[in-house]
């Protein structure tokens, strides 16, 4: 079974050139769905969640196979049929997803195959927090879900049980009053846990407007908020954390610029260290190149990195004393892809319009 053309060019077979220019139909063009990825999680060792532009919700259970893709085991709409921003696991059989600029909707598997998913409840706050656009759940003070909004506000959620529901805690005002990008966008597009102890975590923020913020959760305490780049041009769209150390992927404007960075934390003072830049980009005339998503991974010479680029390409690369780019597939079309990474085993997933799996 062959998966596709770009294999058959892989293993050396020629295709010939095209002998019909396009014509000119009599039809008129309408809209378009644009069904790209916006969100991706794994929900367990096999199963991994993508949430679209169109506002649909899929289920996939992992294949692991050189011949077949990733099977869909569910498939869903959000409640408000609009698109599905984020995606938060809470639990093996439960996740919370983004709805519309006033709730999340939070989703269950009653027999924990996925199979069986189905809408619990949606959950409402104030609509000037805007809609979910990133989050992470986390184990201080019990159940807590931390979720990141479009206005650039932080909001804080108990998870409680029989019955499962979402109680709203405050919300955390991040917004950097000089933003970086030309638009005026706060979207928090990443949420990571960094550290957590005797009830409280402590979890960093990437935003659009350029801020890495550090707060403790449940309190809402800001412990440090600094701009990832001075003279960035453009806003935070990924962050990922491992140990001490995070990624920051962003868009690259011009020759001099870089769209993935590399920090490490310092405890003491909750400050952020630069320790290096790179710019993934396989054309050099492009004025600018987006970096979408940045996530730690491993493979076969130990710990590395993944990041995917608006050329359609997937880069790898290791991270200690400063970053070593190893190099780049060309994968998908040219935009940017959603990745999610899972430790047991080693196994990547790159979703745009397709999916694709990968084996390290």
């Amino acid at each position: 079974m062959i998966r596709s053309r770009q294999e058959l060019a892989e293993r050396g077979v020629a295709f010939p050139a095209v002998d019909v220019a396009p014509t000119d139909l009599p039809i008129s063009a309408n809209g378009a769905t644009y069904q790209m990825a916006q969100s991706l999680a794994w929900l367990d060792d096999q199963h991994f969640s993508v949430g679209r532009w169109d506002g649909s919700l899929s289920v996939f259970a992992y294949t692991g196979s050189p011949y077949a893709g990733p099977v869909i085991s569910r498939a869903a709409n959000s409640p408000s049929f609009q698109g599905v921003r984020m995606v938060v696991p809470v639990s093996r059989r439960s996740f919370v997803t983004s709805n519309d600029d006033r709730s999340v909707a939070l989703w269950s598997s009653p027999g924990g195959a996925w199979s069986d998913l189905r809408l619990t409840e949606t959950f409402e706050y104030d609509a000037s927090l805007g809609v979910a656009t990133s989050g992470r759940a986390v184990t201080a003070g019990g159940r807590v879900v931390v979720i990141g909004h479009t206005s650039g506000h932080l909001s804080v959620w108990r998870r409680l049980t029989e019955p499962s529901r979402l109680e709203f805690i405050r919300s955390v005002d991040l917004r950097n009053p000089h933003p970086v990008n030309p638009w005026g966008l706060h979207d928090i597009n990443a949420v990571e846990i960094f550290a957590a102890s005797h009830g409280t975590a402590r979890v960093i923020s990437g935003s659009e407007d350029g801020y890495v913020c550090i707060v403790e959760v449940p309190s809402g305490e800001i412990l440090s908020q600094t701009v990832y780049n001075p003279d960035a041009q453009r806003g935070i769209n990924d962050l990922n954390v491992r140990g001490d150390a995070f990624l920051v992927a962003n868009c690259s404007v011009g020759a001099t610029d870089h769209n993935l960075w590399y920090y490490t934390v310092d405890r003491k003072t909750w400050g952020i260290v630069l320790r290096d830049r790179a710019n993934l980009i396989a054309d050099t005339n492009r004025p600018q190149v987006f970096n979408f998503n940045a996530i730690w991974g491993a493979y076969s010479g130990g710990p590395c990195w993944f990041a995917s680029t608006e050329e359609g390409a997937l880069w790898m690369g290791t991270a200690n004393t400063g970053i070593d780019v190893l190099g780049y597939r060309e994968v998908t079309s040219p935009l940017g892809s959603a990745l999610g990474w899972n430790d047991a085993p080693g196994r990547l997933v790159m979703v745009a319009y397709d999916l694709y799996e990968f084996n390290t």
